[in-house]
């Protein structure tokens, strides 16, 4: 029984569950939303630093190379300029010969739960077969720098970046012309897209 306006048991029970089942579906998407947002702002900011130390070797004309490491999960970057004429190599940067430009910054201390990792099975951009889930993310030859030289090159290679779930991104650097792209795999199609 109501009173006129009123709402009875069923009305309400039966609005509680839409309601249920509404955020039951909105749920995920909105999840995988912000993972597919957080990646691409990681990437993005990863490919920015990239950027920055390109635009740093043309302006200084030194080489200057973004030193890159995984510790812990995490991402650290830190940008270092060539300070005795040889390029910014491992063993000067350690000596202090190759000083710092900016002091290391962790990528997802900008994009939470972003670092590079490949978090799902993924054709290799530079032709090398499937790659798995858990392998090696930094594919630039057996160093941890990508160098910028003052003429336009750079070291070449590709930077797998992603969460530990969402999409699966990559930062490709072209080593004759030091460009730089960001990319997404697609899944479906299992092709790498700009």
């Amino acid at each position: 029984m109501t009173d006129a306006g009123g709402y009875t048991l069923i009305d309400t029970t039966c609005a509680a569950a839409l309601c249920v089942v509404m955020a039951a579906i909105a749920v995920p998407v909105i999840g995988g939303t912000l993972d597919r947002e957080r990646t691409i702002i990681g990437a993005q900011f990863l490919a920015g630093q990239l950027q920055r130390a390109r635009l740093e070797a043309l302006k200084r004309a030194r080489t200057v190379a973004v030193h890159v490491g995984i510790v812990g999960g995490r991402t650290r970057i830190q940008l270092f300029v060539d300070g005795d004429g040889d390029g910014v190599r491992q063993q000067d940067v350690e000596d202090g010969i190759d000083p710092a430009l900016a002091p290391e910054q962790f990528v997802d201390d900008h994009s939470r739960g972003v670092s590079l990792r490949i978090n799902q099975a993924v054709t290799d951009i530079g032709g090398a077969g499937d790659l798995a889930a858990g392998d090696d993310p930094l594919r630039i030859g057996n160093t941890a720098l990508v160098a910028f030289s003052p003429l336009g090159s750079a070291t070449s290679g590709t930077l797998y970046i992603a969460g530990h779930r969402g999409p699966q991104m990559a930062i490709r650097v072209f080593g004759g012309t030091g460009r730089v792209r960001v990319m997404t795999f697609d899944a479906q199609a299992r092709q790498w897209r700009h």
